[in-house]
């Protein structure tokens, strides 16, 4: 993660922010859903999302980063999309979360069962460790839209839950140090 970047943007997240790449199952309307497990940065679970699609999370969640997956980056940012997922180029002023993104890949979108919260948390204290805890999202693989939602809904679960752990344990050592 580039945080100056971010922050130039005017994009505040915490650190170890929880992001799912990807598409989700099902129409586009994950926001609130995403919203309520607590994630960081919401999608619309499009596989590739379009201004309506984009615009219609960002009002469903007005107050978290909702960030584009893939589609025209010119049109989404027109529409106000300031992070897009995207292999590509971005517009000035936006923010591409691409494929040399420092990851914590904590939750696998081709696994078939939900990750623990405690091997969650020890894969994203091991990319911290390596990179710095300020440096790294916490992720969902894409692969998600493959399963049903009620699977991609606990793995988001699993997501949050383990990133809440990993930045308590970070959090006790600093006040340890």
């Amino acid at each position: 993660m580039r945080r100056g970047e971010l922050e130039r943007l005017g994009i505040q997240l915490p650190v170890l922010p929880t992001i799912v790449l990807g598409a989700l199952p099902g129409p586009p309307d994950w926001a609130v859903a995403l919203e309520r497990a607590g994630l960081d940065v919401i999608a619309s679970g499009a596989a590739s999302d379009t201004p309506a699609t984009w615009a219609a999370a960002r009002e469903a969640v007005p107050h978290r980063l909702v960030k584009a997956t893939a589609g025209p980056a010119d049109e989404l940012s027109a529409a106000g999309a300031v992070v897009i997922e995207s292999a590509g180029e971005v517009p000035e002023g936006c923010y591409r979360l691409g494929p040399d993104e420092l990851l914590a890949p904590a939750v696998r979108g081709d696994a078939p069962r939900a990750e623990d919260p405690n091997e969650v948390a020890e894969a994203v204290l091991r990319a911290a460790d390596r990179h710095g805890a300020a440096a790294v999202w916490v992720a969902a693989t894409p692969g998600l839209e493959g399963h049903l939602p009620e699977l991609v809904e606990a793995k988001v679960r699993a997501l949050v839950e383990g990133a809440r752990l990993a930045r308590l344990l970070l959090a006790k050592h600093q006040f340890d140090d």
